[in-house]
């Protein structure tokens, strides 16, 4: 039996970092996508960037471009501080199932003005 206090290893802590006071609040997570064999990883990445848009509101911005290391994709995003980006983004490239084996989240922190 998990107690609401344990924490499952997966869950990364979220850390405060501060930002200009006029800017939305935003979250940055990092995050690691495994292709299926056969797949670009930067093909990937592109329609990733292009398809993963989450709701307008939380403003969505993914970096440029990411770093492929042992064919694993690496790359981060902002979105609103509010948005659920699980369900906003991670689900979503998990049902990228055709293109993608693995995903996880690596880092995140809450960006509070």
């Amino acid at each position: 039996l998990l107690s609401c206090s344990s924490t499952p290893s997966h869950i990364v802590p979220k850390k405060k970092i501060k930002i200009m006071a006029d800017e939305q609040e935003r979250r940055l997570v990092s995050i690691m996508v495994k292709p299926k064999a056969g797949v670009d990883a930067v093909a990937l990445y592109d329609k990733i960037k292009s398809e993963v848009t989450s709701q307008e509101e939380y403003k969505i911005k993914w970096d440029d471009a990411c770093k492929v290391e042992n064919g694993k994709i690496y790359t981060s995003f902002t979105i609103a501080l509010e948005a659920d980006f699980d369900e906003e983004v991670m689900e979503v490239i998990e049902c990228m199932e055709d293109e993608v084996e693995d995903q996880q989240i690596t880092y995140q922190a809450a960006m509070e003005g």
